[in-house]
């Protein structure tokens, strides 16, 4: 008799089992007979005991749990194998969920810097943003079921503690209790020796001169958690010394008010070509790991879920921390390999990720990336997952600060968004920085120009522990964060402002290139009379590439200018160089110049007094690169950077003696001080104000003076400029502290107000504005009023207050 095959499908647990014939039925179900068996007897999770750090913990300190289990998992870091929560109930009601982590625990000898390892835990950490009783569970899921703990309480009592950084609506940034944060500090991207003594070392001496801000990478030499080959173990096995020692550089950073930029990828990683580490990074198909190729690291399924699992790690742990300002998804990602053809894959991926760390993560911390070129990339940029934006910049420039500065103006204007400049540096070719700026010329006027410039704070050097540590240049630190808690600049929502300045000299008008190798983003340029280029310099390309070897990239510059009196027109170039390159020049399109290149020399032609079309081209075999362009006695010698608030009544700003820089004084020794130079700001409200000068070495107030501004400009002298000054400028109504409407009507009617003071557009924290009109009368806002934090609009009992406008009042 001929056997008849018998399908048969059976389900369990959602896996399928196709069978063919009796036999392996009969079989089969015995097997499935002992897995039901098997799973009907085996347990859920136990939660043992739950024991927390303290039950009284200060508002956004740190409570941890430790929890004991009894649970079955495979591997403890593996989010889909075994998942712990806690759910945390606040005062107000309002409930935050964070998830677990697993831990070894170490000794720290303090002294050496060296650990000894301990036991290992099950955690949770939570830091608690309001006062008052706490409620929580825990819960805890594995393959096997789930469990919920009976409920537990903790005290939260005062602090103070500013709490989490936030953004705002303006270009600044803010903690929890609405104060601003100024970051002023620097990369600190791995140990130099010891990964505890070193960064205790150096945030020490941050701390002394009041800096607030570092940029840590975790890369696998330094406190990376997750790579190939030991102590590392593979994918979602994440490094535990490491991870211990990053939990003591936050304390250390909680202990000295520093904020901690966690950059969580860097480019090397995702690289065969740019200082590549893709051979041993473990999400290489060769080591075991789902990509075949780099760019597969951003479009793999897989390898986007074992890229959560860390995150999710990397929340559990460090996501309680307040001092962490924000997560940084990559450094410098154009590096990766094919960078142009998976740009739209490598946008998504940050999409993704950024709303992956959004979903998991309950205290809110900022989202961010960066690129190398400030051209790459629009998209990414614009996404609204990503917080701020931030700009890197390595330019040979003696005023390398012009062209950091031009950065960050060209991103506040393309993308409306806080922004950082996130490295920076001087091209020193094969010459070591404390050879050519043994004292920090250009790290102290970068510091001064980027936060007053526009950027959310100061720009933030690498070569931390090359240059900075060795030379000791911690001072430049203490003159800009001293300055920085002078001006209110989130609660005046600060704007960049125009300035000029007469007298003091003449002096030769330089710009630098600020963009790198790829076709220039522009190549028609405007110099106005003040001295201003349109575009930017960030626009300008450092190559200029000749016409035989990588012409898709030619795109030569073309100034627009006028000379009042006859001058030069001048090319430096810097110290690196292609084949045959030439210095080419063209005046109002005529050929007068044409010469080979050499590095680190000046062309230069004369060009008659009048208006003239200027172009500088390269002629020969390959590209040559350009340090500045230069034109003659059209400048000043003051370089000025400004911003001023929202309502027009306050303004800060840094002059800057421009010859004061690394190369002049390397070549020439200290400049001559600019005196008898007078400041120019447009688009000041009206009234009479304090001018008050600082020096930037420690922020110490010069001088003091009452100014008034007529026709909507305010000028006064600047002092002698040896080096550099800072300035604030304050309209003496703000020195009141309480407006009071008084009358009847609209509240732009300064009648209707006592002593017919209006209140600023934008009322700042410490002033107060009462409502009080007459028994019969009624105020009525007519307009836009901002009430910012720490501020205060106070309705008298049973009086009118009508709003027609818009009233803002910020948390």
């Amino acid at each position: 008799m001929k056997q008849i095959d018998i399908e048969h499908t059976i389900s369990l647990s959602n896996k399928k089992y196709v069978i063919k014939n009796s036999c392996q039925l009969f079989f089969l179900i015995a097997v499935l007979f002992i897995l039901l068996l098997s799973k009907a007897t085996a347990q859920s999770p136990t939660i043992n005991s739950i024991a927390a750090n303290n039950n009284t913990i200060q508002k956004f300190e740190k409570l941890e749990l430790t929890v004991s289990l009894t649970a079955a998992y495979t591997n403890p870091y593996d989010y889909d194998d075994i998942l712990l929560k806690g759910i945390f109930t606040a005062p107000s009601g309002k409930k935050d969920t964070v998830e677990g982590f697993y831990m070894q625990d170490f000794t720290l000898n303090t002294g050496s810097g060296n650990l000894t390892a301990g036991s290992d835990y099950f955690r949770i950490r939570y830091a608690p943003a309001e006062t008052g009783t706490y409620s929580y569970v825990v819960t805890c899921q594995n393959n096997s079921g789930s469990t919920i703990s009976v409920a537990n309480t903790f005290a939260s009592i005062a602090s103070n503690k500013k709490g989490f950084i936030k953004k705002n609506f303006t270009n600044y940034l803010k903690f929890d209790n609405g104060d601003q944060f100024i970051p002023v500090g620097q990369n600190m991207g791995w140990q130099q020796n010891n990964k505890y003594l070193d960064f205790k070392n150096w945030t020490d001496k941050m701390a002394a001169m009041n800096a607030n801000f570092i940029r840590l990478w975790q890369c696998s030499w330094g406190l990376g958690i997750e790579w190939k080959g030991l102590p590392y173990e593979g994918l979602k096995k994440y490094r535990q010394d490491n991870s211990f020692y990053t939990d003591k550089l936050l304390e250390e950073c909680s202990a000295k008010d520093i904020y901690m930029m966690l950059c969580i990828n860097h480019h090397g990683m995702v690289s065969s070509n740019v200082n590549p580490n893709w051979p041993d990074n473990p999400y290489n198909a060769v080591n075991g790991g789902p990509c075949t190729n780099t760019w597969d690291y951003f479009t793999n399924n897989t390898a986007k879920n074992l890229h959560k699992n860390r995150l999710r790690y990397i929340i559990a742990r460090w996501g309680y921390s307040r001092n962490i300002m924000s997560w940084e998804l990559f450094n410098e990602v154009e590096w990766t390999d094919n960078f142009d053809t998976y740009k739209t894959q490598i946008k998504d991926w940050h999409k993704e990720m950024a709303a992956y760390i959004q979903a998991k993560d309950p205290f809110n911390h900022l989202v961010t990336t960066s690129f190398a070129h400030d051209n790459n990339d629009a998209a990414t940029w614009n996404l609204p997952e990503i917080d701020f934006t931030q700009t890197h910049y390595y330019n040979g420039s003696p005023n390398v600060e012009a062209v950091l500065v031009s950065g960050v103006r060209n991103y506040l204007t393309q993308f409306n968004k806080p922004t950082l400049t996130g490295e920076f540096g001087i091209e020193s070719g094969n010459i070591s920085l404390s050879t050519i700026d043994p004292n920090g010329i250009y790290f102290h006027n970068s510091l001064w120009a980027t936060m007053l410039g526009g950027g959310m704070g100061a720009g933030a050097s690498w070569w931390w522990d090359s240059w900075i540590e060795p030379q000791n240049l911690y001072s430049h630190y203490k003159g800009p964060s001293a300055m920085a808690a002078k001006i209110p600049f989130a609660a005046g929502n600060y704007q960049v402002a125009g300035a000029s300045t007469t007298g003091g000299g003449n002096a030769d008008l330089s710009f630098s290139p600020g963009a790198d190798w790829g076709i220039a983003p522009a190549s028609a340029f405007t110099v106005a009379a003040d001295g201003t280029l349109t575009p930017g310099s960030t626009q300008l390309c450092k190559y200029l590439y000749g016409s035989v070897w990588n012409t898709q990239n030619r795109n030569p510059p073309t100034f627009t200018v006028s000379y009042p009196v006859a001058g030069q027109f001048k090319v430096s170039t810097a110290g690196s160089i292609g084949t045959s390159a030439r210095i080419s020049i063209y005046i109002d399109g005529n050929l007068v110049f044409d010469q080979a290149a050499s590095v680190n020399t000046t062309y230069s032609v004369n060009v008659p007094a009048g208006l003239h079309s200027i172009k500088a081209d390269n002629l020969g075999t390959d590209w040559l690169l350009v340090s500045s362009y230069i034109f003659t006695s059209l400048g000043r010698p003051i370089n000025t950077y400004v911003v001023k608030s929202q309502d027009s009544m306050r303004a800060a700003g840094w002059v800057h003696n421009k010859q004061y820089n690394w190369q002049y004084v390397k070549d020439n020794g200290i400049p001559v001080a600019v005196n008898g130079a007078v400041l120019s700001l447009p688009g000041i409200a009206n009234g009479t104000y304090t001018v008050k000068w600082y020096e930037c070495v420690n922020g110490t107030e010069l001088s003091s003076a009452t100014i008034a501004a007529t026709n909507n400009t305010l000028q006064f002298s600047c002092p002698s400029l040896a080096w550099d000054a800072a300035f604030t400028a304050t309209n003496t109504i703000l020195a009141t502290t309480t407006y009071t409407f008084a009358g009847s009507g609209n509240w732009d009617v300064a009648t209707n107000w006592a002593n017919n003071l209006v209140p600023p557009a934008i009322l700042t924290g410490g002033t107060t504005i009462v409502i009080d009109p007459p028994a019969n009368g009624e105020c009525v806002l007519n307009i836009q009023q901002s009430i910012t934090n720490g501020a205060t609009l106070r309705v008298m009992a049973n009086k009118k207050f009508r709003v027609l406008g818009a009233l803002t009042i910020q948390q």
